[in-house]
């Protein structure tokens, strides 16, 4: 009997540890590698601050989740294209993707992805540590609803 739970013991710890490495292995070949963690600017957080009239106060952690229900996504994507700033478009795209994760519109939701997916596509070097953060690839949360999308994007760069 105990020989028969010694080895129910190690076949689970087996599965375990094999499960753990096979994570490991996808997130070590994947093809572009870990990418340097990016931060938002207090420049830029301001100067979008300014040209959309969002909410922002000091006790705000994850400001963008914060903001989220302020986001108005058409616009904020018809403005992406004007702005020139690599940090500005760093933040926006931020509050992008909360204000995506958030839609409520599920007729409109997969047009305005494909919107999202082609600016991320677009500036891939600007937003790659984004992407790659909602890709949840070294995450034990199981999945936010646009992770498939940024996932499609990591994985075909």
């Amino acid at each position: 009997m105990r020989r028969q739970v010694l080895a129910f013991a190690l076949n689970i710890f087996l599965k375990g540890l094999l499960e753990y490495w096979l994570k490991l292995d996808n997130i070590k070949n994947m093809k572009t590698g870990k990418p340097e963690p990016r931060y938002s600017t207090k420049a830029a957080i301001d100067s979008l601050i300014n040209k959309f009239g969002w909410t922002c106060k000091d006790w705000m952690q994850d400001w963008p989740l914060e903001i989220s229900n302020e986001i108005d996504i058409n616009i904020c994507l018809k403005e992406y294209g004007q702005i020139t700033d690599e940090d500005e478009k760093f933040v926006l795209m931020e509050a992008i993707l909360y204000a995506l994760d958030e839609f409520e519109n599920k007729k409109n939701f997969e047009n305005i992805a494909d919107q999202v997916r082609d600016l991320l596509n677009q500036d891939f070097e600007i937003h790659k540590y984004t992407i790659y953060k909602w890709t949840l690839y070294e995450s034990e949360i199981e999945e936010f609803r646009i992770t498939p999308l940024l996932r499609r994007i990591w994985d075909e760069k």
